[in-house]
């Protein structure tokens, strides 16, 4: 039991803990309701209905103390409940399996919220999958992982070390590539989204580089007549995804 908690405790508080195990923690009944097929062992402090199905699939499930399950749990308000899970690997041909897969590029999105708000959004809209750069907050952040809300393992996420290769490699696929900036021409809405298209967003502070807008065939941004400076890269992002799914709907 000691070994377990000392490996969630670095599950949650260290990124190269995360990497060298292919492990990350879930917390909640539904985040761990979600992961149910990718469960390594569960730790629990009160019976709940949940553990009636994790006992059924074979999950080991084991009980601390409410007071030890606070020591361990990183959320203000502690439901009773975390799970280890196995990572999900995928790669770039998972996303390319739909035909004119609409799929979202995250060049060094940073903020937890923002990636998380960005994945919830992909899922909702039915996107194909998502890439993530390196220089990308780790998706297997606690943060990013609650504000998912279980979205992350709905839809393949890829991770990537080279984003020109991975653009010249989803050209290759005949997927436009659409970049989100503050300083283009275009509108996001004039643009054609019903074929295959991977929308390309940036840093929260400092955007997407010009050397990638460059390589996009288009460069696109959201109007706003109001006095607001900017949107931050999560609601932007959803701004474009839901722009894509109307013209797809049609």
């Amino acid at each position: 039991m000691k070994e377990k908690i000392k490996l969630v405790r670095n599950l949650l508080e260290k990124r190269r803990a995360r990497r060298k195990e292919g492990l990350f923690v879930v917390e909640g009944p539904h985040l761990v309701q979600e992961a149910a097929d990718l469960i390594k062992f569960v730790i629990y402090s009160q019976e709940l209905p949940i553990l009636v199905s994790l006992r059924e699939k074979g999950i080991e499930c084991l009980r601390v103390s409410r007071q030890k399950f606070e020591e361990i749990s990183e959320v203000a308000s502690p439901q009773g409940i975390l799970a280890v899970v196995k990572e999900q690997p995928h790669e770039l041909k998972d996303l390319l399996a739909k035909k004119d897969p609409l799929i979202i590029f995250c060049a060094e999105v940073q903020d937890p919220g923002n990636l998380g708000t960005i994945i919830r959004s992909a899922d909702a809209v039915g996107a194909a999958g998502i890439i993530l750069s390196r220089g990308t907050v780790d998706l297997y952040n606690p943060k990013v992982i609650r504000s998912t809300m279980g979205s992350l393992f709905h839809l393949p996420i890829v991770l990537v070390d080279d984003v020109v290769e991975t653009l010249a490699a989803l050209k290759k696929k005949q997927i436009q590539i659409i970049a989100t900036a503050g300083q283009a021409k275009v509108n996001y809405f004039d643009v054609d989204y019903k074929k295959g298209t991977a929308i390309l967003v940036g840093n929260e502070g400092a955007g997407l580089a010009e050397d990638l807008i460059k390589k996009a065939d288009k460069a696109v941004k959201i109007p706003m007549p109001g006095k607001a400076e900017s949107l931050n890269v999560g609601v932007s992002t959803a701004v474009v995804l839901y722009e894509a799914l109307r013209q797809r709907s049609k």
